[in-house]
This record gives structure tokens, sequence and C-alpha cells, in this order.
């Protein structure tokens, strides 16, 4: 098989030299070019069609962020590992929506840095093992507030749910809300509508399939 084509992309000459001699012991991994700064990849990135390019996120001029975004344009089939020593789960997010394969730290053990770029060549995420959990927990949120906003459930509908989930009645709706029977009433044919509901039992599984309970 044919090694894996890597351009590194780093304004620290040295992380480039470091990066390039680590990759070299590698015999299915062969550096083909690197870059100092975002606008020189933007520019070359076409002539060399790397299949994977290392990309410091914290650069002077464009950041690795917007360069990632205009790399996905111009280069859709390059996957891009976003190298940085910065393990804040902002950048990590901002990384993947920007269309990041993999978040590795500069402190990642060599053989995991190659490990990463085989995984993103197969078209694979990955991200910092300390960084997961936190990450899986920021993502879980936004998918709650799309599907939120997809359905035109309020905080108000979600804790009715909530309420009926437990097997709470009308009645016992009415006195934890405060609202009379006839708004408990409406405000759960309500939210059966928003949810293509037909019964208060399928409102809640529909509900518990798309985690809002």
């Amino acid at each position: 098989m044919d090694p894996i084509r890597v351009m590194i992309v780093d304004d620290h000459p040295m992380v480039r030299r470091g990066l390039k001699s680590l990759l070299s012991s590698y015999s299915d991994i062969k550096v083909i070019g690197e870059a100092g700064d975002g606008a020189t990849v933007l520019q070359t990135v076409t002539q060399l069609s790397p299949d994977v390019v290392m990309l410091d996120i914290q650069m002077p001029g464009l950041d690795g962020v917007e360069v990632a975004h205009r790399l996905r344009r111009i280069a859709p089939a390059t996957k891009i590992i976003a190298l940085t020593a910065f393990d804040n789960e902002e950048y990590v997010l901002n990384a993947m929506q920007a269309g990041v394969y993999a978040y590795l730290l500069k402190s990642t053990s060599d053989e995991t840095v190659a490990e990463a770029i085989r995984i993103v060549h197969q078209g694979k995420h990955w991200v910092a093992p300390t960084l997961m959990e936190p990450v899986l927990k920021r993502f879980q949120t936004l998918a709650l507030a799309q599907i939120r906003l997809e359905t035109g459930l309020a905080d108000q509908d979600l804790k009715v749910l909530g309420l009926i989930a437990q097997g709470a009645t009308n009645d016992e709706i009415a006195k934890e809300t405060h609202w009379s029977e006839r708004t408990v009433k409406r405000e759960i044919e309500q939210i059966m509508a928003k949810l293509g509901a037909r019964n208060r039992a399928q409102a809640v599984a529909e509900a518990i399939k798309r985690g809002l309970v």
C-alpha cells in the first residue's frame, strides 16, 4: 500500500522538524510538505494533495480553525488533525465544527500521533482521551438544544414531560406547576402535537428516545 501522505503546518520550525523526524520512522507514513502559516498551506495544499494535514491551532495571522474551514472547501478529501498545546474543550469544539477529524495535544506520545494519522486516514474521528468526556457532554448539550429548537419545546414543556414520565396525573401536574387542570390538559395536547405523539405514553417514549427526559 502507498504510504499516507502528510503535510505539517506549524509556525515553530522546531516542531515541524520534530514531527518530520518522528514520522520518518513509520514506513506507512510519508511527510510530503510543511508550512509555517495558514496562508502557505492554503496556497500549496491543492498542489501537494496530502491525505492528512497536521495543523497547529494557534498560529499568527490565520488561526488553525479558520484554516480548517477553508481547507474543507478547497481540499475536501484531505483529512485534518488539529495539533495543539491547549487542552481546552472550546478549542476542540471549534475545531471539530470546522471539519477537523482529530484533536491531538502536543504532549501526545509518538505512537499515538502515528495511530491518529492512520485513524483519520480511514475517515474516523479521534480526540485526546483526557478531553473525551467534556467534549461528549458538550456535544450532547448542543444536540439537545437542536432537538428543542426543532420541536419547539420550551422549559415548561420539558418539566411537564418529566412529570408525565414519573407517572404524574393531570391533577398532580396542576399542583406542581400551579396551573389549572384545564391548562395542564391543553399543555399536554400541545406537547403531544410537537412530538407527533398520539397519547401521553407515546410522547414520553419519543422524549426518551430523543434524550429530552
